[in-house]
Formats: C-alpha cells, sequence, structure tokens
C-alpha cells in the first residue's frame, strides 16, 4: 500500500511556493551569476503547427480505461500547451479587436500549463518542468499587457452598463473609450508593441510544446510530489487569504488569486471522478478567482481614471461616473469577500484526505 501523505503545519511548508507559480512576468533567459536557465537547453527547437482554430482543445485519448491522477495531468499538460499555440498563432494572424480572444485563451490555457507543470515534476528529469514553467511564464508575461488593455475595455463597458439611460450610457462609455483606451498613445503603444510580444510569445511557446511533449513522453509521475504540492498551495492559499482579507491589502488579495487559480486550474485534469471535498475546492476556488479578477480590473480603471478627471474637473457627468465606480468597486468588494469566506470554510484535513484518495495514497 502506498504512504500516506503528510503536510506540514500551515505555518511551515512555505517551501518555494513561489517558486511553483512563478511570477507573470517574463522570466529572464539566464540565472543569477549568468548560468543559463532551464530553458537555455531547449532555445533551438524545431517549428511545430498549431490547429488554427482558436477554441479547439485537444481531447486526452485514455487506451486502457479509467486513467489515473498521474495520465490525466501529463495529458491535460500537452492540451493546454497546444490550445496555447493554437490561440497566439490566431492572434498573430488577426488584427485589432479580432486579436482580444486568442490572446485570452492563450493566457488562460498557459495559466493552466504553469499550474499543471510543477505537478507532474518526476523524481528525475525535473529540468524539463522547469524549462517548461519557464517558457509558459515567458509567453504569458509578453501577451499580459495586451490582456490589461481588453480588461480596462470590459470594465469601462461593465460601468457605462450601469446607467439606465441609453444617451448617457453611450456618452459615458465614448468618454472613457477616448480618455482611457484610444488616446493616441495608446494606439501607437499598442502598435508597435503588440505584433513584436505577439511573435516573441509564438517563440516560446514553440519551444514549450516541444518540452511538453518529452514530459509526457517520458511518462513518470510522483504522485506523492503532486498531492503534497497541491496540498501546500492549499494551506498556504487560506492562510494567505486570512491575512489579506483582515488588512484588505489589494496586492496580497491578487497574490490570493494567483493561489487560488493555482489550486483551481491544478485540479481541474481530475474532473468530475474526483472526491467530493476537490470538486468543492476546485469551485470555490474558481469562484474566488472571478470575484477578486472582477475587483482589480475595477481598481485599475480607477487608478486609470486619472486622465478623465483632469479633463472632465467639475462636470456633473464626472460626477455621475465617479458614483458608478464607487458603488461598483463596493459590490465586487463583497463578492469577493462572500467567495473567500466560503473558500476559507473548507476544512483543510479533508481537502488533505481527498488529495490522498485521488492519487491513490490512501
Amino acid at each position: 500500500m502506498a504512504r500516506r501523505v503528510r503536510f506540514p503545519h500551515r505555518n511551515g511548508g512555505a517551501l518555494g511556493y513561489s517558486r511553483l507559480v512563478a511570477s507573470e512576468r517574463p522570466v529572464p533567459h539566464s540565472e543569477p551569476g549568468g548560468e543559463p536557465g532551464p530553458a537555455a537547453t531547449f532555445a533551438r527547437l524545431p517549428e511545430s503547427k498549431p490547429d488554427p482554430r482558436p477554441d479547439s482543445r485537444p481531447t486526452p485519448n485514455f487506451e486502457h480505461g479509467t486513467p489515473t491522477a498521474g495520465a490525466r495531468l501529463l495529458a491535460a499538460l500537452e492540451a493546454s500547451v497546444e490550445s496555447a499555440a493554437t490561440a497566439v498563432e490566431v492572434a498573430r494572424t488577426s488584427a485589432g479587436a479580432a486579436r482580444r480572444e486568442p490572446i485570452r485563451l492563450a493566457r488562460r490555457a498557459l495559466k493552466e500549463v504553469r499550474a499543471i507543470a510543477p505537478l507532474c515534476r518526476a523524481p528525475a528529469g525535473g529540468e524539463l518542468v522547469d524549462a517548461l514553467v519557464e517558457f509558459a511564464g515567458r509567453a504569458n508575461g509578453l501577451l499580459g499587457p495586451l490582456r490589461d488593455r481588453d480588461a480596462l475595455l470590459r470594465s469601462v463597458q461593465r460601468l457605462s452598463d450601469r446607467f439606465a439611460e441609453p444617451t448617457v450610457r453611450r456618452t459615458v462609455r465614448t468618454v472613457l473609450l477616448a480618455t482611457l483606451v484610444f488616446a493616441d498613445g495608446a494606439r501607437r503603444d499598442e502598435a508597435t508593441f503588440a505584433d513584436a510580444a505577439i511573435d516573441r510569445a509564438r517563440r516560446a511557446v514553440r519551444s514549450a510544446g516541444e518540452v511538453a511533449r518529452l514530459v509526457r513522453a517520458a511518462g513518470a509521475f510522483d504522485a506523492v510530489a503532486a498531492a503534497s504540492t497541491l496540498g501546500r498551495a492549499f494551506a498556504q492559499c487560506l492562510e494567505e487569504l486570512d491575512g489579506a482579507m483582515a488588512d484588505g491589502d489589494l496586492a496580497r488579495l491578487h497574490d490570493c488569486r494567483k493561489r487560488a487559480s493555482f489550486l483551481a486550474l491544478g485540479l481541474r485534469p481530475l474532473g468530475d471522478d474526483a472526491p467530493a471535498v476537490l470538486r468543492r475546492v476546485r469551485g470555490r476556488a474558481k469562484r474566488l478567482v472571478s470575484a477578486l479578477g472582477e475587483e482589480r480590473d475595477l481598481a485599475l480603471l480607477d487608478a486609470e481614471m486619472r486622465g478623465a478627471r483632469r479633463q472632465l474637473a467639475g462636470s456633473p457627468l464626472l460626477a455621475a461616473i465617479e458614483d458608478a465606480l464607487r458603488l461598483a468597486r463596493l459590490e465586487a468588494g463583497a463578492r469577493s469577500e462572500d467567495a473567500a469566506h466560503a473558500m476559507l470554510r473548507l476544512r483543510r484535513k479533508r481537502v488533505l484526505a481527498g488529495l490522498d484518495e485521488a492519487f491513490g495514497l490512501e
């Protein structure tokens, strides 16, 4: 019988979680001291040809009945890389507003890669997983500024929809788009940056695809390590969330969002066959990610309103916009608080028992 995995106290076990979920900033090619990073070994890999459809997600094919947790994770890892490659290719061949959806899909798939890859770390060959996380982090960071602009557009639309009068809605939307999104500087920056960023992201995703195939071909999987990683992530998410809710720090809440996203995406490949407690963790983590994401987007809109406040100073329209934004942020904060309390109600002992069951460690 496989041994039951044990986890340290919630105040311990902080062993490098930040290394498991890398920052969304681009990752450098070299480590400190001039040593090549994990991806350097795979710097020159042949080009793959992804499916050009942005919504195509390869379905894992298991030949021998019900797949194990390891088989599901390895298959989902390769499928997510292929989905990212497809979306980036569509973004590269599109222009303007047509790029928004494939960029969103690419970033979602890359986040899946960065959540699933650490769970596929075998006792030997960990450098492949390190390289995969590095390539995915680099591509995600390159696409991040393009996603932020799209998030700003959606926030403007949501804010304008809060006005009942159609004429006021159109006016608010037009004014905010003109001052926040479609200024000359924004158009110039997008034209000079987007093409290069997408092309560099495409090369990083292409390399990630080659590494993912090597990881899948190796077929090695450490169930104890995977369950331990998810157990530590859950404990640290609750600890960080508890502190962030106490002091209302938006930066800490954003870190909680990343950790909750890691949990939701890492548990997704286990599907509906996962123990009920893990399905609850996944559902509540997704709800928390969504609520905190909305709150962050509205905070970004509030910060970007500086130009509009200068141009519309003293205007009744500005006062109405400020009131609507303040109310939207209060409502988003309340939803975040509800989602956080639901997450904090999960019992760590039951979650760890569910992980043991899912990975065959009972």
